[in-house]
């Protein structure tokens, strides 16, 4: 099965520095949950930042059939 390169993160956010990849969520409040409470930061766009490909997986995410541990499987790092 041939494995593909993701593409980079299209936002992160604003105070707790997740990741996402859809469109919806730019500009809209992060959903991840930190001692039990949201989040309360927003998703920016990533224009401007420095993005480097996983050396673990070479922007694919995964190192055989485990999810790589160097990216959280998004393939790629923030530089910075």
């Amino acid at each position: 099965m041939p494995q593909f390169k993701k593409r980079k993160p299209l936002a992160i956010c604003s105070v707790c520095g997740a990741f996402t990849g859809e469109h919806r969520d730019l500009n809209h409040r992060c959903r991840r949950s930190h001692q039990g409470r949201r989040c309360w930061g927003t998703f920016k766009s990533n224009l401007g930042l420095v993005w480097e490909e996983c050396l673990g997986c070479h922007a694919i995410g995964r190192v055989g059939s485990e999810i790589c541990v160097e990216c959280s499987g998004w393939g790629w790092r923030l530089l910075g």
